[in-house]
């Protein structure tokens, strides 16, 4: 979510208001200079295996500045697995693990246990036109309708893509509403059973899979 971590932080800014800019207009992040090291430097030529790994368990991928720290590790599972050196079940419980830590990074800004009266001022008016149609879509995929202290920020970053008049979303669901559903399922996690449990929860494709499975049965 390119814009969550100002939304994070706004809530001990000194300007409240520039919350709604932030949203809409999209910050970059900073990315350190040795992460871009790495990236150029590290099994360059597994470096779309790692995304494409990130991409099928996690959903979506997710900005750069969040990535670059985390994937070339991936890369090296991937070698690791590739020559034998890492059995089967290892492997996939390190990429788990490790999808798992992209996850909490990209969910990292948006902890705080309480939005700032500034945000919920700024959910009311920004996008406002596109309120309902993006809380019934999030509800139709979640099957349930979230509470708002959960799905705040979701619901703005879904707003503000239903607003670029480029993109219309498709009536399947999209990695953008995934990254929105994991946003809401981690911060569930997160207000009832704290930070370290919110870290562990799975990931959303799991909970999909899992979902279905039952479906059938």
């Amino acid at each position: 979510m390119a814009w969550l971590q100002d939304a994070g932080e706004i809530q001990y800014s000194s300007k409240p208001s520039d919350f709604a800019e932030a949203v809409t207009e999209g910050r970059l992040h900073a990315i350190h200079w040795d992460d871009f090291i790495a990236d150029a430097t590290t099994l360059t030529h597994l470096r779309e295996t790692g995304r494409g790994l990130i991409e099928i368990n996690l959903g979506y991928l997710p900005p750069d500045d969040v990535m670059l720290p985390y994937e070339p590790y991936l890369r090296a599972l991937v070698q690791g697995y590739w020559q034998g050196t890492i059995a089967e079940d290892d492997f996939f419980q390190q990429v788990e693990h490790h999808i798992k830590i992209i996850r909490n990074a990209d969910m990292k800004h948006n902890v705080s246990p309480v939005y700032d009266d500034a945000i919920y001022k700024n959910y009311n008016k920004t996008f406002s036109t596109y309120g309902y149609a993006v809380k019934d879509r999030l509800t139709r995929f979640l099957g349930y309708v979230p509470q708002l202290e959960h799905s705040l920020i979701a619901e703005m970053w879904m707003r503000d893509i239903m607003a670029d008049d480029t993109y219309h979303l498709p009536e399947e669901m999209t990695p953008d509403d995934i990254r929105a559903l994991t946003l809401i399922k981690y911060r569930e996690f997160l207000l009832k059973d704290g930070q370290a449990e919110a870290d562990k929860s799975p990931l959303l494709t799991d909970m999909i899979a899992t979902a279905a499975l039952k479906q059938r049965q």
